[in-house]
């Protein structure tokens, strides 16, 4: 077995446990929110008897730890339950919801990746320079600001005062640019900042300076030399933020009434519909492992020294 097979069997492990440590500590908190879901769901004039049965018809009446087990053994075939406020298998709702999540998702990371490498690369380059001190000053800024409150601003400038784009909802492609920019600016100013730091960091490896003293022209030794080094964490950092702008995009997705997964799984938690809060999480932590593998294995083939580690 070579190294980088070696490598990759054990970082599948490592994320199969992971996501049963995920299920156990989802299905705990589920279990011990406050409150009943079927008891939130009917009219409070329902006799117990009647209450008691629909939980029985659910499973409800078991103990915790059957429940896990019984959950555990039926999304390993697919099923992840059926919902409990409205009656429908969870992997429709899913279904249902994931491509307008992904569209969200995808567009919200192609516009971050767009902005933030080349902003970090030239800031790097004219470090203490006007524009990095400026560009440093603005990404703070946007790090800082929450995901409620700028979808709010963006929604407040350009659809309200300015009427150019929809304020909600999914009407077609103008609807994906402020829920996209809501998402992508914070989340830019952290790869930003990993991308200028990476690359002051490679530039100031021997192999540069030897590169340099060769008489090879800047843009070959920054394209050669220091980038190839200096992507690896941003390529690592880019297949990890995958999952978690699924996951994210929760406020994102409340703030613009975008039809997506994010949406649901608010809805799932405010209603204690723990088919539906399970059945996501588990999705989100199976993309996050094997988003993490491929991470894991494309930075361990562009650093060889990763995976002898």
């Amino acid at each position: 077995m070579n190294d980088i097979l070696r490598y990759t069997v054990k970082k599948l492990c490592i994320g199969v446990l992971v996501v049963i440590v995920v299920t156990v500590l989802i299905f705990s908190i589920m279990q011990a929110m406050p409150g009943d879901a079927v008891e939130l769901m009917v009219d409070p004039r329902v006799p117990q008897s009647k209450v008691e049965e629909i939980k029985a018809d659910w499973g409800l009446d078991k103990p915790p730890v059957v429940q896990y087990f019984y959950w555990l053994g039926n999304i390993l075939t697919g099923d992840f339950g059926t919902s409990i406020t409205t009656g429908q298998t969870v992997s429709f709702l899913i279904l249902q919801r994931l491509p307008y999540t992904l569209m969200l998702t995808g567009v919200g990371i192609l516009i971050e990746y767009l902005l933030a490498i080349p902003l970090g690369l030239v800031a790097s380059v004219y470090k203490n320079g006007i524009f990095d001190k400026s560009s440093n000053i603005i990404m703070v800024v946007l790090w800082s600001m929450p995901g409620f409150w700028l979808g709010i601003l963006l929604m407040i400038i350009f659809s309200i005062n300015m009427g150019v784009l929809p304020i909600s909802g999914y009407s077609g492609a103008a609807s994906l640019i402020l829920p996209a920019f809501t998402l992508a600016l914070p989340s830019m100013a952290q790869i930003f900042r990993l991308t200028r730091s990476e690359v002051l960091d490679a530039m100031e490896e021997k192999h540069v300076e030897t590169a340099v003293a060769k008489g090879l022209t800047s843009k070959r030794v920054l394209i050669k030399h220091v980038l190839r080094n200096a992507l690896i964490p941003v390529t690592v950092t880019f297949f990890l933020s995958l999952p978690w702008l699924i996951g994210g995009s929760v406020v994102v997705e409340s703030v613009f009434a975008w039809p997506g997964m994010g949406q649901l799984l608010w809805n799932g938690i405010s209603k204690q519909d723990f088919p539906v809060v399970q059945g996501i999480v588990f999705v989100i932590a199976v993309l996050t492992v094997i988003c993490n593998l491929i991470g894991d294995i494309i930075s361990g083939i562009l650093d060889p020294r990763i995976r002898l580690e």
